[in-house]
C-alpha cells in the first residue's frame, strides 16, 4: 500500500489532476540498478518513465567515446516523453547513477492521454518550450563564451536547481570536476582550476562532494557580465529580472 501511494503522490506531484488519474492505472513500477541502462540511444522503444527513486543521467558517447552529459535528474521527474509524442528513435540515452524506481508507462497510452483533454495538451507543450528555452541557453553559451564563463553559467543552473537561499545555494552531491566538464564541453584541468580560483575569491567553497555557492547574487553578475542578461540570471535573482521574450 505503501507503494502506491507513493506512485500516487508522484503523480499528483508532476502531472496535472486529471492526467495524473488517467495514466495511473496504466503505470508499472520498476527497478533499476546504479549503472544499468534505462534507455539506449536510438533504441526503437517508446515508454515514458517517471523516476521516483534514485537519480539518472541523461547523456550521450561520441565514436571516440567521449560523454557528454545532457542531464542529471532526480525524483520526481519524467522522462522519455519525446519518442512517445514523435514515434522516432531515443535521442539519447538514460543510465542509472543510483538504485531507482520507476513508473513505466507506455508511449501510445501517454501521448492519447496528452491528447485527450487541453490542459494535457498546454502542460506538455509548456514543458516542452521550457526544454527549449534551456537548450537555446546552452548553445548560445557553447558558441559564445569562454570554458570559464560555461561554467559559471552551469554552476548558476546546478544552484537554482538545488535551491537558492539567503543568497547560498548548497549543492549535494555535487557533480565530479570530469561531470562538470563533460556538460559544457571541456576538460577536467580547465574545471579545477576555474573552480580553485573561485574558491580563493570566496565565491564557492568545496568540500568532497558538496559544493557551496557562497555568493550566488556575485556570481550572477559574472555572468551577466560575460553573457548579458541571459535567462539563467533571471531564474537565480528573480526578483532583478525584467520581461523576457
Amino acid at each position: 500500500m505503501g507503494k502506491l501511494q507513493g506512485l500516487q503522490h508522484a503523480l499528483e506531484r508532476l502531472l496535472p489532476g486529471g492526467l495524473s488519474a488517467q495514466l495511473e492505472p496504466h503505470c508499472r513500477v520498476t527497478a533499476f540498478r546504479s549503472g544499468q541502462t534505462v534507455i539506449g540511444h536510438q533504441d526503437r522503444t517508446s515508454d515514458v518513465f517517471i523516476l521516483l527513486e534514485g537519480t539518472v543521467r541523461v547523456e550521450l558517447h561520441s565514436l571516440n567515446g567521449r560523454e557528454i552529459i545532457l542531464a542529471d535528474l532526480s525524483a520526481v521527474e519524467l522522462f522519455g516523453e519525446y519518442a512517445a509524442l514523435d514515434d522516432e528513435s531515443r535521442s539519447a540515452s538514460v543510465t542509472a547513477t543510483s538504485h531507482c524506481r520507476l513508473a513505466r508507462i507506455s508511449g501510445e497510452v501517454f501521448r492519447k492521454a496528452l491528447l485527450s483533454t487541453p490542459e494535457a495538451a498546454e502542460w506538455i507543450a509548456r514543458r516542452l518550450v521550457g526544454r527549449i528555452r534551456v537548450l537555446t541557453e546552452r548553445i548560445f553559451e557553447l558558441n559564445a563564451l569562454a570554458v570559464r564563463d560555461r561554467l559559471h553559467c552551469e554552476l548558476l543552473r546546478l544552484g537554482i536547481d538545488a535551491g537558492i537561499a539567503g543568497n547560498r545555494s548548497v549543492i549535494s552531491p555535487s557533480p565530479t570536476h570530469q561531470q562538470l566538464a563533460s556538460r559544457i564541453g571541456t576538460h577536467r584541468e580547465a574545471v579545477t582550476r576555474e573552480l580553485q580560483y573561485l574558491q580563493k575569491q570566496g565565491i564557492v567553497v568545496q568540500q568532497g562532494r558538496e559544493l557551496t555557492l557562497n555568493d550566488v547574487s556575485q556570481l550572477a553578475e559574472i555572468v551577466r557580465a560575460a553573457a548579458g542578461d541571459v535567462d539563467v540570471i533571471q531564474r537565480a535573482m528573480p526578483s532583478d529580472s525584467g520581461p523576457s521574450g
